[in-house]
């Protein structure tokens, strides 16, 4: 086992989220020693490398039900008495759920076995909902007592999500290497759904490499879109067409797994999906192609928005400046268009580059597309500002002014300023935002249609 520093520092770390836990004065409530324990995670998390995709699928509801594919702690990730702090949910709980939701849930996990002293003082300051697992049943254990107990489940999760707070659970009821994961999902949680009036979504969480070293390998969660059982006619815990759902979720998740280890941020199965896009397209006359990261890939309302106007969006998720002048002769293969429309910048300010650094790179951007397509209008989107990003707003400004100067003495770029109609009071409105505070919303991709219209 090639144990580092970085593996060291983080057991340590997870030693004293036990530690501030286990020893939170019993006056305390569990709300206040759940604070604790996630305050505590997220410096554990700072020493470890992390991705979270998908958080525009974060519905703006908090009673969600979370459902994850459970990952094994690697072996040296073990504290006292053979106790591991499990590191997906704990993270799930962390670092989405109370980051976006100032709120980290009530998690479901199985009882303490006798011999489980810290498993059982941990958890029992935690107070979250307790079930019985058929791997973790003591011994000579009353089967009506466990029958109860996970009965009382139901009653004690449509209690918690009535009150307005998530949910986070596992279907599975065991732990898995992330090359296994799902195992196969129990039906327990998706016939509380079922039954329930109005429905709670269900918001699947993937999650990978939980269970290897921090210095191995990044730990991955992605965000799926969400759903309600009554979305497949379902309105009943008993009806047969709800095993068929789970069981086609289930192979689903086997498949999102895959996808997730696999993607390494080089976008090749949406830009492949894009290419089809251009394929597909039948007519190119007066084209206004749309191009850059999510701001461009999420807007679904685009041809709604521009009913008048030829319009292909080619925008993909996650895209660095440096993603987009890669794939571009490989997306636009096409004859000029009559303009295209940027969005980029944003994503590039998390790689902790300079302000001066992020500008050269769209301007080699602009160089690239005007250099293919003269004739061409280029309009550039300026980057936004956002709830995510505000400690980032300063260098955000000083790169939009100088891209708005650098448009000024140019006869084909168009620098159109998005900026001070997505604030209020100084900062990111958040009227015009999704849920994590980064994407937009409905209202603010109004705001992007009426300045662009003004341009075309």
């Amino acid at each position: 086992m090639d144990i580092q520093e970085r593996d060291k520092k983080f057991l340590s770390a997870l030693k004293r989220v036990y530690k501030a836990v286990s020893t939170a004065p019993a006056s305390l409530p569990p709300l206040e020693v759940r604070r604790i324990c996630t305050a505590r995670i997220r410096e554990a998390f700072s020493i470890a490398d992390f991705q979270i995709k998908g958080s525009e699928y974060l519905p703006y509801q908090k009673n969600v039900i979370f459902i994850y594919n459970h990952l094994n702690n690697h072996d040296y990730y073990t504290e006292d008495e053979g106790f591991q702090i499990t590191l997906d949910s704990h993270f799930i709980s962390s670092m989405i759920l109370d980051k976006y939701y100032k709120d980290s849930g009530t998690r479901v996990v199985r009882h303490s076995l006798p011999e489980e002293d810290n498993h059982r003082t941990y958890y029992k300051r935690l107070n979250y909902i307790r079930v019985y697992t058929k791997n973790f049943l003591p011994k000579g254990l009353d089967p009506n007592v466990v029958k109860s107990f996970n009965k009382d489940f139901y009653i004690k999760a449509i209690k918690h999500l009535s009150k307005g707070s998530g949910l986070v659970f596992s279907p599975e009821g065991n732990s898995y290497k992330t090359e296994d994961s799902p195992g196969a999902f129990r039906y327990g949680i998706f016939k509380l759904a079922a039954c329930m009036s109005p429905q709670p979504l269900i918001v699947p969480l993937v999650m990978a490499n939980f269970d290897k070293l921090a210095s191995q390998d990044s730990y991955k969660c992605e965000i799926k879109s969400p759903f309600k059982i009554c979305d497949w006619g379902i309105t009943d815990k008993n009806d047969p067409a709800l095993t068929g759902l789970v069981s086609k979720l289930n192979q689903q998740y086997k498949g999102w797994v895959t996808d997730l280890l696999n993607n390494e941020m080089g976008f090749e199965s949406e830009i492949t999906a894009l290419e089809k896009r251009v394929k597909n397209k039948k007519i190119f006359n007066d084209l206004v192609v749309f191009y850059g990261s999510s701001t461009i890939r999420l807007w679904n309302s685009l041809e709604d928005d521009f009913p008048h106007t030829n319009t292909l969006n080619l925008g993909f998720g996650g895209a660095f400046i440096s993603s987009l002048y890669q794939n571009f002769e490989r997306l636009f293969t096409f004859e000029a268009p009559k303009a295209i429309v940027l969005y980029l910048g944003g994503n590039d300010l998390s790689l902790g580059w300079t302000a001066e650094k992020i500008i050269e790179k769209i301007k080699t951007l602009i160089v690239i597309i005007h250099s293919k397509f003269p004739s061409t209008s280029i309009i550039n989107l300026s980057i936004k500002p956002s709830i995510e990003r505000s400690d980032q707003i300063e260098k955000i400004i000083q790169i939009n002014k100088a891209i708005t100067l650098y448009a000024e003495k140019t006869d084909f770029l168009i620098q159109v300023n998005l900026f001070d109609d997505l604030l209020k009071d100084g900062k990111a409105n958040p009227n015009y935002f999704l849920r994590d505070g980064l994407h937009l919303n409905g209202d603010g991709y109004k705001i992007l249609k009426t300045q662009i219209k003004k341009h075309l």
